[in-house]
């Protein structure tokens, strides 16, 4: 304390030397802390301006011209897409209800009038599952509708007919939302097959309900189901496949497919050699045998085939409401 007392300039020299160190310790800490910040912004800043610099297209100008040039070709490729899709469906017409009786009377003539000049055996009774509406006429609102899935089985009727099936064993649609019932009015429990061979039933989950049938006007795409079985050579059913892919008047998903061979059990060996098979061609035509005559051991049996078809109709929105 003496010290102190003794030395009073020394003292407050070395007192204002330590405070002032502690500020500029505090100013440094500070600024540095200001340093990093600043430093962090401008290399953010720097790999930004990299970002945009190098990314292609680079936005200019003349790119964003492009790029909505670009756009409004996807726009004309979208509703072109949409053109074609709401062309490969039925319209619904308006239709009353005894209107929709005449014409399912005079379509179920066509079919069955066509089914006798193909040679196509139809199931006793066929009404295309519509036999509720023989004598009782549908609700007003289910008119339009039910034209628009009668003229789409009509299609899908026509190629069987055209593709010579041999026979139909069986034809179930779904019911229409429209439909008292719902898809349950047709008869039988939407997802149960409706196959008329043991072993095709199974579960058919379409889009339109948790196990299959038809959907309402719920979104962009509805479906109206059907299921059919029957009795064809491969090639016919090879026509039949092919006709329901490329058809442009309806669009057809098959949702599922089941295919069995009319003989299952193989050929055997001793059939095969039996001293009534058909000779080896060399032979045939050194005897003079008719080619015709010849007993082909394969390839000549029938298949059964049942199918879940969908006939999907698409609820597009309006040209200026779309979206690419």
């Amino acid at each position: 304390m003496n010290w102190i007392r003794e030395n009073k300039f020394l003292t407050g020299f070395i007192a204002v030397l330590v405070i002032g160190a502690g500020v500029l310790g505090y100013l440094l800490y500070t600024a540095y802390g200001d340093y990093s910040e600043v430093t962090d912004q401008y290399s953010q800043s720097a790999a930004d301006l990299h970002q945009l610099q190098t990314r292609v297209p680079y936005p200019n100008q003349a790119n964003l011209t492009k790029y909505r040039a670009q756009l409004d070709t996807l726009k004309e490729a979208t509703n072109g897409l949409a053109a074609s899709l709401k062309s490969m469906e039925i319209p619904i017409e308006d239709l009353s209800p005894s209107a929709f009786q005449d014409r399912l009377r005079d379509t179920v003539s066509a079919v069955i009038s066509k089914a006798g000049q193909s040679g196509v055996k139809l199931p006793e009774k066929f009404y295309m599952d519509f036999d509720q509406y023989q004598t009782l006429p549908p609700a007003g609102a289910a008119a339009g509708p039910l034209g628009r899935q009668l003229a789409g089985l009509q299609l899908a009727m026509n190629y069987f007919l055209d593709d010579r099936v041999d026979s139909i064993a069986s034809f179930k649609r779904y019911g229409l939302p429209q439909e008292p019932g719902g898809a349950t009015h047709a008869g039988h429990t939407p997802g149960q097959g409706q196959g008329g061979f043991g072993g095709f039933g199974g579960q058919h989950n379409g889009p339109g309900s948790e196990n299959g049938g038809n959907s309402g006007n719920s979104g962009l795409v509805d479906t109206v189901s059907f299921d059919v079985s029957f009795i064809s050579s491969q090639p016919a059913f090879q026509r039949v496949l092919n006709d329901f892919a490329a058809s442009s008047k309806q669009f057809f998903i098959t949702r599922s497919l089941a295919v069995a061979n009319s003989d299952p059990k193989p050929v055997s060996k001793v059939e095969a050699a039996a001293p009534g098979a058909s000779p080896a061609p060399s032979q045939a035509a050194a005897s003079g045998t008719d080619a015709n005559r010849l007993h082909f051991l394969v390839g000549t049996e029938k298949i059964a085939v049942s199918m879940h078809i969908d006939m999907v109709n698409f609820n597009l929105p309006d040209k200026g409401a779309r979206k690419p």
